[in-house]
């Protein structure tokens, strides 16, 4: 989808030799042509803040606000925001308390207006955008929500099985319940199991049968963390 999405936005610095000013403006790198940027400045996402060189406060916000999920489409989101933020600054505006900018919460909300996001959804990116704005309501950045019924947590704590009439479901919670559930596996029933983790390898490999059993490692302690001594790393 060139030119339809915005993940690949940057900033484009350009000198204006009759104003006598640089001005920025973002653009799609995939539909702008090498030529056309003879004597501009190019500023990507990691120029903005990297590992290196610490992050910018438009990144630490993103994480901050839960505002990145695949994060395809995050460098774009970033590049877009950051655009209004240095074109605001160059408003007669009134000097904005630290931490804030010259943006307006009405422009922030139209910071992102070129860029698609599938995943995230769009509250907690516009509310990125707006923790800028000097004239933000605080009571606006979203309302506290239970992301994790209580409930939930009994469930955890032992292995529970999803079944129906197609396939059944494992996420055993600790090697023991894998090894039990491995072990019925082995019996020969003539089951088709599969094991999983994420499941990323869907993206690449597409499945052309189907199983009847899947085990899903993810709840399993020992297997999902990295542990660093004087030995080494065991991951």
């Amino acid at each position: 989808m060139n030119g339809g999405c915005g993940a690949c936005v940057v900033l484009l610095s350009k000198y204006n030799p009759v104003l006598d000013q640089v001005d920025d403006f973002t653009v799609s790198s995939c539909l702008t042509l090498l030529c056309s940027i003879n004597g501009c400045s190019v500023t990507t996402t990691k120029g903005l803040g990297n590992t290196k060189d610490g992050f910018h406060p438009i990144h630490e916000r993103f994480s901050g606000f839960h505002a990145s999920q695949c994060g395809f489409c995050t460098p774009g989101m970033c590049l877009s925001h950051f655009s209004d933020l240095v074109n605001a600054e160059k408003t007669p505006r009134p000097t904005p308390p630290p931490g804030f900018s010259k943006l307006e919460v009405s422009e922030a909300e139209r910071a992102i207006a070129g860029n698609l996001c599938h995943c995230t959804g769009y509250r907690p990116i516009a509310d990125v955008c707006k923790s800028f704005a000097a004239d933000i309501d605080m009571e606006d950045l979203g309302n506290e929500i239970c992301t994790f019924p209580e409930f939930l947590k009994n469930e955890a704590r032992s292995a529970l099985l999803l079944d129906s009439r197609r396939y059944s479901s494992y996420n055993p919670v600790s090697i023991e319940e894998l090894q039990r559930l491995l072990g019925s596996v082995e019996d020969g029933n003539g089951s088709r199991v599969k094991v999983v983790v994420g499941n990323t390898g869907m993206s690449y490999y597409k499945e052309l049968e189907s199983f009847d059993k899947y085990i899903d490692l993810r709840c399993i302690p020992e297997l999902t963390m990295i542990r660093r001594d004087d030995t080494g790393m065991i991951i």
